[in-house]
């Protein structure tokens, strides 16, 4: 009868938890089983030996013996558990047995009277916790059905107590039923808190469990990525000491991770610590050798960051590192290449440059060699001195562009080193093409003069060329609008220069002059960025040019007297 009001209620289970959830609270409630179990029936039967009690040794011997036997049984439920699928069926099982110890210890405690029908209500809420609504609505029948049948067959004498002391007392048929009543309602009542409650432990449990595989799939997912992205990392406690390096940091810094482990975060990066320690434990983007015995240096790119929480304290410290060492040896193959194509552009310039005037030259020098009549040697020797002068600027420009002095750094006001070249150009063939106006500011620059001289020649030069008969050079000083900065500029009101043309104009050997060598502004360019400043240029094609100067500042000179 047990086997088939087990399988019975295993049956009607529809919704019962997974197995491994299952199998968790068959093991719980077994080990409560036992643990209640032997409290409250050892309890009664230590009672029932004290000398003066209605009970008998006879009933102490059999809750004894009953409470023994039933943690047996659950202990072989537990060993069961171990091995057996059918784990809907061992739970129901639980269930049917717990209703019939329950009932057996109503019999032999007094029917109607014991003082143990509570436990009714503990199968009730078990089947609910196990088997769910079903299993809850089943146990309170199978508790209401076996609970009339002890009380019942006891009121009418079908079932005998064990003990005389223990015959029930007797009740009318109003009050039997009214007693069923209370004890079905009860059932009833348990079974549906218990429906409740297992539904929203199942609901709890689904969540915990989506949650818990969340994550893991995240610290799966975070796993994997930390140790297989190709950056090294190394993380340290709030004491600086190294907790974590992932799987691309042994192979960058050439050890495994236990030999990191305990060591301060300084000691494998010293540079970059030092570094971090200046900015509050802050480094971004640094730079440092790693040296490892028997293997060749690497220069290593770091970040340090401090690893907080959500309150804002430090929990140590991130460092995330990159071997730079194939990018630097790149860069710098791509800048010898560079530099080999510049000295190969310059060197077709400069043989494109030379050959016209050494032509000229070669010509003149046959025609004189020959000596016949009706030569004009005086213009013959002129070409020569011309073309001979040609050479020697082209070859000066050339060798100031590709070979600038180291510039000797000096407080120069700009607007007396202005008016200086500027009256120095006065004698300059080109002078008389333009008239030059000054707009001098004070600004007094952190520069070379010599240079700086030349730089205004090559400008006021440039300008000259480019402005029509009696057009206007204005040529300004002032302080920058940039901090720390003071400008000089030189505007022409030429043709101006096109669009496509304004990229390539600091290119060497680059001209759009029918005379021009294409060194002069390339000249420019190199020895303002020798001097730390910057070359702005702007133009508009038929209104001009403007080429203005960017200059660090000095500071201004005390007034004398």
């Amino acid at each position: 009868m047990r086997m088939a009001a087990a399988g019975a209620l295993a049956g009607r289970v529809e919704d019962v938890p997974a197995a491994d959830e299952l199998t968790k609270r068959l093991l719980w409630i077994t080990a409560f089983r036992i643990a209640a179990i032997t409290a409250l029936v050892g309890t009664t039967a230590v009672l029932a030996f004290k000398d003066g009690e209605p009970l008998g040794g006879r009933i102490a011997a059999t809750l004894s013996a009953l409470a023994i036997g039933t943690n047996l049984l659950q202990i072989g439920v537990a060993v069961l558990l171990r091995y057996s699928r059918r784990l809907r069926l061992l739970a129901a099982l639980q269930v049917v047995g717990d209703v019939g110890f329950v009932s057996f210890l109503v019999y032999i405690t007094g029917g109607s009277d014991s003082l143990f029908s509570f436990m009714y209500l503990l199968a009730i809420v078990s089947g609910g916790i196990l088997l769910s609504a079903k299993g809850a609505w089943g146990a309170a029948i199978l508790s209401f059905v076996a609970d009339a049948v002890v009380v019942v067959g006891m009121q009418r004498g079908i079932l005998p107590p064990i003990e005389p002391e223990l015959q029930p007392s007797r009740l009318g048929l109003a009050q039997l039923l009214q007693a069923l009543f209370t004890h079905g309602s009860a059932f009833a009542l348990t079974a549906v808190l218990s429906t409740y409650v297992a539904g929203q432990l199942r609901k709890a449990g689904d969540r915990a469990e989506v949650a818990e595989h969340s994550l893991l799939r995240l610290h799966v997912l975070h796993d994997a990525i930390v140790r297989s992205v190709a950056t090294g990392i190394a993380t340290t406690d709030s004491g600086g000491l190294i907790n974590f390096v992932n799987r691309s940091g042994e192979e960058i810094l050439g050890k495994p991770f236990a030999a990191f482990v305990g060591l301060p975060l300084e000691s494998v990066f010293p540079t970059v610590m030092r570094e971090a320690e200046k900015t509050g434990g802050r480094a971004e983007r640094l730079e440092s050798p790693w040296e490892l015995e028997g293997r060749p240096t690497r220069q290593l790119g770091f970040t340090v960051t401090p690893l907080v929480d959500d309150d804002g304290r430090q929990l140590g410290s991130i460092a995330v590192f990159q071997d730079l060492t194939a990018v630097r040896n790149l860069e710098r193959r791509a800048a010898r290449s560079e530099r080999l194509a510049t000295v190969g552009q310059l060197a077709a310039g400069l043989a494109h440059e030379l050959r016209n005037p050494l032509a000229s030259m070669s010509g003149s020098i046959e025609l004189l060699s020959q000596g016949g009549e009706g030569i004009d040697q005086d213009r013959l020797r002129g070409i020569v001195l011309r073309e001979s002068e040609r050479l020697n600027r082209l070859v000066t420009e050339f060798l100031t562009f590709a070979g600038p002095a180291a510039p000797q750094l000096d407080l120069v006001d700009l607007r007396v080193a202005v008016e200086e070249i500027a009256s120095v150009f006065a004698a300059d063939p080109l002078a008389p093409r333009c008239h030059r106006r000054l707009e001098l500011q004070p600004a007094f620059a952190l520069a070379d003069p010599a240079q700086l001289k030349q730089v205004l020649w090559n400008l006021l030069r440039n300008a000259a060329e480019a402005s029509p008969e009696g057009g206007i050079v204005r040529v300004a000083t002032g302080r920058a609008r940039r901090d720390g900065m003071v400008f000089l500029s030189v505007e022409d009101r030429g043709e101006g220069i096109a669009r496509e043309n304004l990229e390539r104009i600091f290119d060497p050997f680059f001209t759009t002059k029918a005379t021009g060598t294409g060194l002069g502004l390339s000249t420019v360019h190199r020895i303002v960025e020798g001097l730390g400043g910057q070359v702005e240029v702007e133009s508009v094609v038929g209104e001009g040019t403007r080429i203005t100067i960017l200059l660090p500042a000095a500071p201004v000179p005390p007034v004398e007297g």
